[in-house]
């Protein structure tokens, strides 16, 4: 199912919402305010292992005139404990994280940030020169993205599920001994990982 990423932007941020059990669904209660500058919430993202992404074969013999390395990895924003099962589970992630622009690396290959990981990914295998990629990773510097998004796993998907963990892919680029993430904050890599680190469907949407 397309799912649809929150607003994200380069700006202060307002606190990250707690789940709580209410009727038939699990959800994020309403706040009763924005967060003052005072009570800013930094999200703490934990990475699953990254995993290379290797040049497309299809390419020929050429080899990159400029050695970037690129990975993929799972980055979670928030932990969820499943304690009931039969209930629709719905929430928020607010907050902010600091990362390296993943449109950036989008403006390389011209892709519309809506595009998930895995297009860029296909674009970088084919690329046989990298020189445009590996300037821009040079001038990339971490920014605060903030993030306001609501998610909702269904029951049926929940089924056997101890625990949740809702994030967003990154790519993780090295080039020379340096390396750098790029979080792509969009409903196409956006998704969620039970206690198994198998695949959970999760839909996206604007809080």
């Amino acid at each position: 199912m397309r799912s649809r990423a929150g607003k994200v932007r380069n700006a202060v941020v307002v606190s990250a919402s707690v789940l709580a059990l209410t009727g038939g669904a699990l959800t994020a209660p309403s706040p009763a305010s924005a967060a003052s500058p005072a009570e800013v919430s930094i999200i703490n993202v934990t990475n699953d292992g990254f995993t290379i992404l290797l040049p497309d074969n299809r390419a020929g013999s050429r080899v990159a005139t400029e050695n970037v390395t690129a990975f993929h990895g799972f980055s979670s924003f928030k932990n969820i404990v499943i304690q009931s099962q039969g209930f629709d589970l719905e929430g928020t992630i607010r907050g902010t994280i600091r990362t390296h622009d993943y449109r950036a690396l989008y403006d390389v290959y011209n892709l519309p940030y809506s595009a998930g990981f895995s297009v860029w990914g296909a674009r970088f295998k084919a690329d046989a020169s990298r020189s445009v990629l590996k300037k821009t990773f040079e001038e990339s510097n971490t920014v605060d993205v903030v993030i306001d998004i609501k998610f909702k796993v269904s029951a049926a998907n929940l089924n056997g599920v101890s625990t949740l963990r809702v994030g967003f892919e990154t790519l993780r680029l090295q080039v020379a001994g340096t390396t750098k993430d790029f979080t792509v904050v969009n409903g196409e890599s956006g998704g969620a990982k039970d206690q198994n680190n198998n695949d959970i469907p999760v839909d996206f949407e604007e809080f």
